[in-house]
């Protein structure tokens, strides 16, 4: 079991943020809760799948809405209470007829990561050290839970007032997501969900281990970097065995909300020995593909990583044009890789018609 300080959770917000590939939630937010969690005297806890009995119940809270536009005025949004979140949990366990023993992230990201860890300081639970993702993902389909024949239901989705959904089942993945993005608009943006209550032994051979500590070691590396004036991008490609693969200015975007979600391009003018060049990233929340002057370069599942000036990822709701980025390219989780994987997280899912082809790849052909 590993408690996390106050140096801890840093690390674990810039390093999800990193792995949040665009998305994830706000970093701001996560760092803020956790902080809050810490002076108020709660315990972070971070266990592994082997720390717990396997015959225990775990669930995955996370939040689920829109993503304001960059540029775009926010929308007020009540905030979910302790009592909201912890009421939502009660009744989760009265569906299953069981206690749920430790909580799990939806997906690595600098919000949805301490979103799970928040409840769990709140309950006395610890975090345990997996998602259902190994990075940040737009859609409901895209877990690793999914692809292996686990559904995501019995769940409760929450809204801030405090009105409780339970879905015993659905009829399918799709459906379910277009009910909890419904109800989130009518809600003001956004649902707190709590779902996907199974056992551990269930949850260790289904999720994608590791991922909580992974995000940790990638953000310590990266204010190691900041502290001692290294380069974060050339960092952040070594500990992903990925590549630095554009260096630039926002150009322009055109990101806008549908139906649920931040769609769009974003288009950055190469600088730092790619003048002359253009680098588009197709967004779904997280940056998903992406073109070098046309050619695609890097394919979902593989992470497409936009850092900052001040060293830190950029969320695709923060972005602003003449912005100087970094973009680093790296494997994605081979959980996705599988044929079963590629089918709801390859490209073809995200209608592009292409078959996927690894970054290692096309980074040798594109940038050879």
């Amino acid at each position: 079991m590993r408690m996390l300080d106050y140096v801890g959770v840093k690390h674990l917000v810039v390093g999800a943020t990193i792995l949040g590939v665009g998305g994830g939630g706000s970093p701001e937010d996560g760092l803020r809760v956790l902080m809050d969690d810490l002076n108020a005297g709660h315990k972070l806890l971070i266990c592994n799948f082997d720390e717990l009995d396997p015959d225990l119940y775990i669930a995955t809270p996370y939040y689920a809405g829109s993503i304001p536009a960059p540029g775009s005025k926010p929308k007020k949004s009540k905030k979910f209470t302790a009592e909201v979140m912890i009421k939502a949990l009660r009744l989760l366990e009265g569906v299953i007829e069981n206690r749920i023993a430790a909580v799990i992230a939806t997906e690595i990201g600098g919000g949805n990561t301490a979103t799970a860890l928040h409840l769990a300081a709140l309950l006395g639970l610890p975090l345990v050290d997996g998602d259902h993702a190994g990075r940040s993902v737009p859609e409901l389909v895209h877990s690793t839970y999914i692809i292996n024949g686990v559904p995501l239901t019995p769940s409760v989705v929450t809204t801030a007032d405090g009105d409780y959904l339970v879905f015993k089942e659905y009829s399918s993945i799709e459906c379910y997501e277009d009910i909890v993005r419904a109800i989130a608009a009518q809600a003001g943006g956004t649902v707190f969900v709590l779902d996907s209550p199974v056992k551990v032994q269930v949850a260790s051979k289904v999720a994608v281990n590791g991922s909580v500590s992974k995000a940790i070691e990638i953000g310590e590396a990266v204010e190691k970097a900041r502290n001692e004036g290294l380069n974060v991008a050339s960092i952040v490609a070594e500990k992903l065995d990925g590549y630095v693969i554009f260096k630039g200015e926002i150009e322009r975007h055109d990101l806008k909300e549908k139906a649920g979600f931040l769609i769009g391009n974003t288009y950055i003018k190469g600088k730092s020995g790619f003048d002359g060049n253009i680098f588009r990233i197709w967004v779904k929340n997280e940056n998903i593909m992406a073109w070098i002057d046309g050619e695609p370069i890097v394919m979902p599942p593989d992470l497409i990583i936009v850092i900052g000036e001040d060293g830190y990822g950029v969320v695709n709701s923060k972005l602003k044009v003449g912005m100087e980025v970094t973009v680093v390219a790296a494997p994605g989780p081979n959980e996705w890789k599988t044929p079963k994987g590629l089918e709801v997280v390859g490209p073809r899912h995200f209608g592009f018609n292409y078959d996927y082809i690894p970054v290692e790849r096309l980074v040798e052909k594109v940038l050879r």
